[in-house]
């Protein structure tokens, strides 16, 4: 697959089938994104692969945390209001189109795909010393995206999102991570079920809207 066509085909999949993804094809694909690029070579991430009976536990434990307790991510989000104008134009959409697309009614069921998060049968959490500059979280994110565009070349969807990492705490506990690590991301992995919700597409801001050129 050429890296153009896995940007293109790559989306956020909401609701994945209840498929297991092979061990091997997981690794291979983190072992190939060792190769990203990151700050004097710093490789600041680490990642945790979560399948199984273990996942089981989590998305039991996220649940019931979903239901009982305030989210305690150990990077901070912010009211979207503090968003500069730019991107909050963009949220703003986003929220708008999403909520045209799947409707008053099935509102409640996307909730509850989150809080499920999305069945994915497989989550990798990604992870950076909690002492680290802002061009290791820069690293990181380049990091995330390498995985997706390697999953979409081992046909597998993805799922970057912020769900996946709403209760550290827990995730610390479970998977043994470190307390000097902050559970950064997570990245849900599998094949997209056929439902509606993957149907889903966020608009993407026009081309001179991004690029400014001078000659």
């Amino acid at each position: 697959m050429e890296v153009s066509e896995a940007v293109k085909n790559r989306h956020s999949v909401r609701v994945f089938k209840d498929e297991a993804v092979p061990l091997n094809t997981i690794t291979e694909i983190i072992d190939k994104a060792r190769q990203t690029p990151s700050w004097v070579d710093s490789q600041p991430w680490k990642v945790y692969l979560a399948t199984g009976a273990t996942l089981k536990k989590i998305r039991q434990v996220h649940l019931a945390n979903s239901q009982n307790g305030e989210a305690d991510s150990d990077w901070p989000t912010w009211h979207r209001e503090e968003w500069a104008p730019y991107p909050r134009r963009h949220m703003a959409l986003h929220t708008e189109n999403r909520a045209a697309f799947i409707g008053n009614q099935a509102a409640d069921a996307w909730a509850e795909m989150q809080h499920e998060l999305y069945h994915a049968p497989a989550i990798l959490y990604l992870t950076i010393p909690k002492e680290s500059p802002n061009w290791s979280m820069f690293d990181l994110g380049a990091f995330a995206q390498t995985i997706m565009l390697l999953a979409q070349e081992a046909g597998l969807d993805s799922m970057e999102a912020y769900e996946f990492v709403r209760f550290p705490e827990s995730i610390r506990k479970i998977m043994d991570i470190g307390e000097d690590e902050a559970v950064a991301i997570g990245i849900g992995l599998g094949k997209a079920a056929e439902h509606k919700f993957n149907d889903y597409q966020a608009v993407r801001e026009d081309l001179d809207q991004i690029l400014k050129i001078k000659e």
